[in-house]
């Protein structure tokens, strides 16, 4: 699945809205590199609109993506492989029983 970017009227539009601010800390874009972000991530079903648009500064736009938007979508892939049986789930870890003895795995003798 391609990643789906904004179209120029879009990009537009956010920066006007935005008033030239970052939307995240409000500082002055004019003249400094601009970051259109998906607010709901494109690869969690976020669509390539003005109402999905943000216009960030670039230390804003990578704190969002490490912090917010990267561990969802780790987490929305590794559903999405489990229900198509490409990933399994992960084992349980042996507990006790409700008598408090450990289960342990069985060891072949001989």
């Amino acid at each position: 699945m391609s990643r789906r970017e904004f179209s120029k009227k879009v990009k537009q539009a956010a920066f006007v809205r935005a008033d030239g601010h970052c939307e995240a800390c409000g500082a002055n874009l004019r003249g400094k590199p601009v970051h259109y972000d998906h607010e709901l991530a494109d690869s969690l079903g976020g669509e390539p609109t003005l109402a999905n648009a943000k216009v960030l500064c670039v230390p804003c736009h990578a704190e969002k993506t490490a912090g917010h938007d990267m561990p969802l979508i780790a987490k929305g892939r590794r559903i999405r492989e489990r229900s198509m049986g490409i990933r399994k789930p992960r084992r349980t870890i042996p507990g006790r029983r409700f008598d408090g003895t450990p289960i342990l795995p069985r060891i072949k003798e001989g």
